[in-house]
């Protein structure tokens, strides 16, 4: 209960009729919550059919994991669709996976493997067929079947024992709403990176040529944002002369960077997702001449983090966090 997996995919009966087959996995547990099958594409009306059905049966769950399909969760296009809107109204967050990586509902993913094996053994003529067919497997999966990944236990047995998240109150829509505009904010800095694609960028982040004579030499040069390309043997990013290091995975890679009053920003630029951030203007404790470690930046976030790097922010927080107390007259950085 604290996430449900919600996904769907389509099957086409021996009748040549398209079924949309609909699934809710609780995440810990494996438990298939429902699985339902309308005749008709993949849509926002029946997929809340599908959540309002299962959560009179078993309540809201915590979170609701699902793909970028716009049926299911239409935040990250800057807007709100109803079953965001439903899942709010019964205190659950709807997130998503990374756009273009199906790895982050494999649990999902892999359960509709087996399903779907099972359907094509057992032919369905029609969509009330598949149905007859799904509440068939869904009471062998969750009470027979046991389960790998659960030490051979059963999903219902493991439904049974584990300990249940808390049903949360509503979720107001000012949160939905912050969350569609973010993602509004971060689609822009990305869309913008197409229009900025033909600079190359020294070291320091200042432009060195046009690749192409097309634009308004007085407009790129006041741009706030800037493509950078980090490389193997250089693995850092640079704000006003400063080096700050980076872990390997980010080498060779582009990135979009955007400098505004208050922060710093590395993000894809076709996701605009943000690997990197930190607070201006930036506080650090651990520079050597030009050389800035980054996780010892004050406020510093950073995608895809390792143990050690972890450990070592940690360590600086803790430090950040003692000065605040005992010396604030002295580090003042606010």
């Amino acid at each position: 209960m604290a996430l449900w997996q919600l996904d769907a995919f389509e099957y086409r009966a021996l009748s040549d009729q398209v079924v949309t087959v609909y699934r809710l996995i609780d995440d810990a547990t494996r438990f298939d919550v429902g699985s339902s099958a309308y005749a008709r594409h993949e849509n926002s009306g029946d997929a809340q059919q599908v959540l309002a059905n299962d959560i009179i049966d078993y309540g809201p769950p915590k979170e609701v994991l699902s793909d970028n399909s716009k049926a299911f969760n239409q935040l990250r296009g800057g807007t709100i669709g109803i079953v965001e809107a439903y899942l709010a109204s019964q205190g659950s967050m709807p997130i998503t996976g990374w756009p273009g990586r199906s790895t982050t509902q494999g649990k999902n993913e892999r359960s509709h493997q087996t399903l779907q094996q099972f359907l094509k053994a057992n032919r369905p003529q029609n969509p009330a067929d598949v149905q007859k067919l799904l509440r068939r497997y869904r009471k062998h999966y969750n009470q027979r079947r046991p389960h790998q990944s659960l030490n051979q236990a059963t999903p219902q047995k493991a439904w049974e024992l584990l300990e249940h998240t808390p049903v949360t109150e509503p979720i107001p829509m000012v949160v939905l709403e912050a969350k569609a505009a973010e993602y509004l904010m971060k689609r822009r800095i990305g869309s913008s990176a197409v229009n900025r694609a033909d600079l190359v960028v020294s070291k320091t982040g200042d432009i060195l040529k046009k690749l192409t004579e097309q634009h308004e030499p007085d407009m790129d040069r006041e741009s706030h944002q800037l493509l950078v390309r980090v490389n193997k043997d250089n693995c850092q990013a640079y704000y006003r002369g400063k080096q700050i290091s980076l872990p390997q995975t980010y080498a060779d890679r582009q990135f979009l960077r955007t400098i505004t009053d208050d922060e710093f920003i590395l993000s894809e630029p076709d996701t605009a997702k943000v690997v990197l951030s930190f607070p201006l203007p930036m506080v650090a404790l651990r520079v050597h001449q030009w050389f800035v470690s980054s996780y010892s930046i004050r406020g510093i976030h950073l995608a895809n983090q390792t143990k050690q790097w972890c450990r070592k922010a940690a360590e600086y927080r803790a430090q950040y966090e003692a000065r605040e107390e005992d010396m604030p007259e002295v580090f003042d950085y606010r």
